[in-house]
């Protein structure tokens, strides 16, 4: 968790004596070990102990996570993967430069056991156990040096003589591009239940689309197939897609386009303190169902749901917030980003990453002070009404997690890792820290350097969905991202072209222009990779129906509320879907460089299901939203209003 800088010389002894007896209070049997030397910009992982964990599959030869690559530049780039065997593998890469043979040093992740309770799991639907690997869990990382900006390179993995080949771009240089591809999307949220569960589908408020048919009712042959769930007192059909055959769509739909990144904007898991979930995680992206992280960087943010252990704990207690802690550094394990040199121990949760042209901020939105709670009436600004209109800088809120405060986390991290609790790795968010310090010294250099910005944090700042209001509202919420507000001003200031967050498990495109030039910054909720599929927040009348609260002003376009659903009766009188309404997808960002300057487009893409009249789907199709927003940038990165340069790009 540290640098290897003597200051903490009996921290991996001490480590295994106290996590130990946590975790196995937890359900968990796990072998602890000691740290061994970390990779310059990687977290300090531990070196391997024979696993005593209790699984009943044995561990088995090759991946169990294929190569993923992270940290991508223009001479770099890192490869990352897991094996159930403690032996090297080795890596072959080809292209520009010549051939480069590297060989790993496997690294035992202690926090990946199993717990007893996803051990003893059941899922109906599922054979019991069919979801779990063994115990054991040996991270490779290789950092490959000496490369070529904007070349494709081949490489081959080699883990106990079984093989995986695939391609890597590393970035272009900054002075030298024509186009960078990006995809982003927020909570996959994934788990062994997706393969079978059918999430909740709403309804727009505004109604179907003209001359619509109604949509299937609670007694329809839809509802027999995919099941119905009640949403505001409104029992609604299921969505006919279920979360795992939801996200296998949009990935290769993601892929079908080049990307040159991935962002995913937290929740990655249903719960990172839940194995089973980062079992499932890999297997989308880097396994059974794609390799597609084997070919193109994921540049991901951490989420609430990366604070929660789930059925291995859940939020644990005041008195013990361990299940935070393990879960919290679960994600910080697998994940092998550049962080904040001057604030290690927080491992890498907030960075900055620069692709070519592009500069990315990715910040850690988990945790605000003071701290808030609206179970415990503990708020930082005053109660109040209305729209965001109201929220005066008295009544802003400053904390985006309200199941914990941050002294509670550092109790429990310096009772795991045998530390001062002012040694937590639990970043504020707030003016003044070290992360706003950070971020607000990234945005003055990229904007010297004439880059074209970008951020993505987890909770959005700016929404109409449940966790739109702040914990001071008349309709409170308790995981609010009103805080990262705070941060808007500084974003404006340095020209962030745009935000991407998620959480609100919608797809909504807000725009905040403070002095009302045009030029402002466009804010999304992309939360729409696999999970729920939720509409606007809603209130209930004193006559007992439900009105949309509409917090958020800002609210440009959203696809629960602007894209109606069309549905036509077919010859046997069952509704058909035809266009419309809200559906998984993902937001594709398109940097292409013009005369003088540059242009970014923005499009909002859904996956529109293709089924058969018995409602079976049989494929999706590649839509796009009706709010495709183009940005004209100058030469130095900076939105423009209106540039003279438009139309004159140059395409690959």
């Amino acid at each position: 968790m540290y640098p290897d800088d003597g200051a903490h010389p009996t921290w991996g002894d001490t480590v295994r004596r106290k996590l130990a007896p946590i975790l196995v209070a937890l359900g968990a049997t796990a072998a602890l070990a000691a740290p061994a030397a970390a990779a310059p910009g990687a977290h300090q992982p531990m070196t391997p102990l024979p696993s005593t964990g209790t699984s009943p599959v044995e561990p088995q030869a090759g991946f169990r996570v294929l190569p993923y690559l992270q940290a991508p530049s223009s001479d770099s780039m890192t490869l990352v993967w897991i094996s159930e065997l403690d032996t090297p593998g080795t890596v072959t890469v080809t292209g520009p430069g010549g051939r480069q043979e590297l060989t790993s040093e496997p690294v035992h992740l202690d926090l990946m056991e199993y717990s007893d309770a996803e051990l003893a799991q059941t899922i109906d639907g599922l054979n019991q156990g069919s979801w779990l690997h063994s115990d054991a869990n040996y991270q490779h990382v290789v950092e490959i040096d000496g490369l070529q900006a904007g070349k494709s390179y081949r490489y081959t993995v080699t883990q106990d003589g079984v093989e995986h080949t695939a391609r890597f771009s590393t970035a272009p240089d900054a002075e030298r591009w024509d186009h960078v591809r990006m995809m982003a999307f927020s909570d996959t949220e994934t788990e062994p239940a997706g393969r079978i569960e059918h999430r909740e589908w709403e309804t727009a408020h505004a109604g179907l689309a003209d001359g619509s048919a109604e949509r299937p009712g609670i007694d329809s042959l839809w509802a027999q197939r995919y099941g119905t769930a009640v949403r505001y007192g409104e029992e609604l059909v299921r969505y006919p897609m279920n979360q795992a055959d939801a996200l296998d769509a949009n990935i290769a739909t993601i892929a079908e386009q080049d990307p040159d990144l991935l962002l995913i904007a937290g929740d990655l898991t249903q719960g990172s303190g839940y194995q089973p979930a980062w079992d499932e995680f890999w297997r989308h992206f880097a396994g059974e169902s794609s390799d597609l992280a084997s070919n193109v960087p994921l540049v991901t943010a951490i989420g609430n749901w990366e604070t929660y252990a789930s059925i291995s704990g859940g939020y644990g207690t005041p008195e013990d917030r361990s299940p935070v802690v393990v879960a919290r550094n679960r994600y910080l394990d697998y994940m092998v980003t550049p962080g904040d040199p001057a604030n290690p121990q927080v491992r890498d949760s907030y960075y900055r990453l620069d692709h070519g042209p592009v500069t990315i901020l990715t910040l850690d939105s988990t945790n605000g002070l003071p701290d808030e709670d609206t179970t415990t009436g503990m708020l930082s600004g005053e109660v109040f009404s209305g729209d965001d209109t109201n929220l005066t800088p008295e009544r802003m809120s400053t904390d985006t997690q309200g199941s914990f405060t941050a002294e509670e986390y550092a109790s429990a991290f310096a009772n795991v890792y045998a530390t001062d609790a002012s040694e937590s790795d639990l970043p504020d968010l707030g003016e003044g820290s070290a992360q706003w310090e950070w971020a607000q010294a990234q945005l003055a250099d990229a904007r010297a350097q004439g880059q074209v910005v970008l951020v993505q944090f987890h909770h959005a700042a700016y929404s109409s969905g449940v966790h739109g209001t702040p914990p001071n509202h008349e309709f409170a919420d308790n995981q609010s991202g009103v805080a990262m507000r705070a941060y808007t001003p500084m974003f404006e200031e340095y020209g962030v072209a745009a935000v991407i967050s998620g959480h609100d498990e919608m797809f909504e495109r807000s725009f905040v222009d403070s002095d009302g030039d045009g030029v402002g910054v466009q804010m999304y909720d992309v939360g729409v990779a696999a999970d729920g599929l939720r509409g606007e927040q809603l209130y209930e009348t004193a006559d007992g129906t439900f009105e949309p609260i509409r917090f958020n002003t800002h609210s440009e376009w959203m696809a629960a509320v602007d894209e109606p659903e069309l549905w036509e009766n077919d010859a046997n009188g069952n509704p058909q879907l035809v266009d419309g309404g809200l559906h998984y997808g993902h937001l594709q960002l398109d940097l292409e460089r013009t005369r003088c300057g540059s242009e970014l487009t923005l499009t909002p893409v859904y996956l529109f299901p293709q089924m058969d009249a018995e409602y079976t789907v049989t494929g999706t199709e590649r839509r796009v939203y009706d709010d495709v927003v183009t940005l004209d940038l100058t030469a130095d990165g900076e939105v423009v209003a209106d540039n003279s340069c438009q139309g004159n790009t140059h395409r690959n």
